[in-house]
């Protein structure tokens, strides 16, 4: 079944109502054209039966007479045809002789005084015959009065439909929207946003009251595994710290002995596993959203022309060609440190992971609400199904040991993009990789 928004529902559910009125005035329309209908033919019926009670011919023109004075009557019109055809009575005047029975006509048919009838015609019992003549012009007139009321009254309808509808649309887009941005802020690492409450105790602040109580446990979960895992950081960290020194000093008192090759394997061991545990612990700061009171307005051209600078001579001595584009003043909101560090990790893993040789581009563009920050090289590459596994946490494509790196690079730029409410994009540069970030002017 295609999805379909609110507004596509609302549109449907006014064609409906829509549809459904417009069946209702048809229907009223047939009823009463034809509950109509049947009264002329039954005042047509009484008419005739009334006249024909008279017997002689002479005495029907009279009844003829009154009923052609009478002002109930005043719609009707008589005409009275002798055996041999020749009209006796009544002061309608015929062309014809309609044909026995009902039969309808209009102006065409050139009755004086009636512009649109319904005419009865009986063959009566002395053998003359009568012609009984309703003016359904003011049945038209009636039917005409209406259906302006029924179109009055369908367009208020109406109104009051798509009033009352584009008003719960509102509200119900309101408290949306509400819930979007709870969920973006979540998103971006503020756990301590919720979706605000009016008090009235309705379904939406049921809703809302429910998916908070969701957000409290959610981070309280957070908070403990977050707490917990900092603890054993911190428990491990001042030990493997000790064990560095003590490495160390042995490396020290070790030169020439056969060992010392394996003493500095485990110094060096020891370092990435500190790096590590370093690495977590700003990967845990940057998550908790805590370094949004760090923003600052910021220049991220300069920032990246200060990466290309530093990093420059770190690319020539790989042999790879480092290049700058892009505008020279790009304005937004950051935390200074972070994109710092997101620009270094990009470019260091582009070094670390192409063959010598490689070029690797950093480029800086400004956007109508922010900036756009691109770094591509036209190495190896990634394929499209593993670009989620390389941003994920201890994610690589190389899962051997002695393969470069932490797994947690490309992890922590997610965060920090996240944090300042950008996002973060692999794409294939046939060949190589392309990473685009777009990041907010403020967020």
């Amino acid at each position: 079944m295609p999805r379909r928004s609110l507004r596509g529902i609302a549109l449907i559910y006014v064609a409906l109502i829509l549809a459904a009125l417009l069946a209702v005035r048809g229907a009223n329309d047939a009823i009463a054209h034809r509950a109509l209908g049947i009264e002329v033919d039954r005042r047509l019926v009484l008419e005739a039966e009334e006249i024909g009670r008279a017997g002689a011919l002479d005495r029907m023109i009279a009844t003829i007479d009154r009923a052609q004075r009478d002002h109930d009557s005043a719609d009707l019109f008589f005409a009275l045809f002798d055996q041999s055809g020749r009209q006796v009575g009544g002061a309608l005047t015929l062309p014809q002789i309609p044909p026995a029975g009902y039969s309808d006509f209009d102006e065409r048919a050139g009755v004086p005084g009636v512009g649109h009838g319904r005419a009865l015609t009986r063959r009566l019992t002395n053998g003359a015959t009568l012609s009984v003549v309703s003016d359904n012009d003011v049945i038209d007139q009636f039917d005409a009065m209406m259906s302006r009321v029924q179109l009055t009254g369908l367009a208020l309808t109406m109104l009051i439909v798509i009033g009352g509808t584009g008003g719960m649309i509102w509200e119900i887009s309101r408290r949306l929207r509400s819930m979007q941005r709870t969920v973006d802020a979540v998103m971006g690492g503020d756990f301590s946003s919720r979706v605000p409450q009016t008090g009235t105790g309705s379904e939406f602040d049921r809703q809302a009251t429910a998916f908070n109580a969701m957000l409290d446990r959610i981070g309280a979960l957070m908070n403990d595994i977050r707490h917990a895992a900092k603890d054993v950081a911190h428990e491990l960290k001042s030990p493997l710290a000790r064990l560095r020194n003590r490495l160390a000093a042995i490396a020290r008192r070790s030169s020439g002995n056969p060992l010392a090759p394996d003493i500095a394997d485990a110094l060096a061991e020891t370092d990435q596993v500190l790096d590590l545990f370093a690495s977590l612990m700003r990967l845990w700061e940057i998550e908790g959203g805590h370094r949004r009171e760090r923003f600052v307005p910021l220049d991220l051209a300069a920032l990246a022309a200060e990466a290309y600078e530093s990093l420059t001579p770190v690319a020539e001595d790989s042999d790879h060609r480092l290049t700058l584009t892009g505008a020279r003043a790009v304005p937004l909101r950051g935390e200074r440190n972070l994109l710092r560090q997101l620009l270094v990790n990009l470019i260091e893993n582009a070094i670390r992971h192409t063959p010598p040789g490689t070029a690797i581009e950093l480029g800086v563009l400004p956007l109508p609400q922010g900036a756009r920050l691109i770094v591509s090289d036209h190495g190896p590459g990634i394929p499209a199904d593993q670009h989620a596994q390389v941003i994920r946490r201890f994610g690589r494509l190389d899962s051997s040991v002695e393969a470069p790196g932490h797994g947690i690079g490309l992890t922590l730029v997610d965060a920090i993009v996240r944090l300042h409410g950008g996002t973060l994009m692999l794409e294939d540069a046939a060949p190589g990789l392309r990473v685009v970030i777009d990041l907010p002017r403020d967020l």
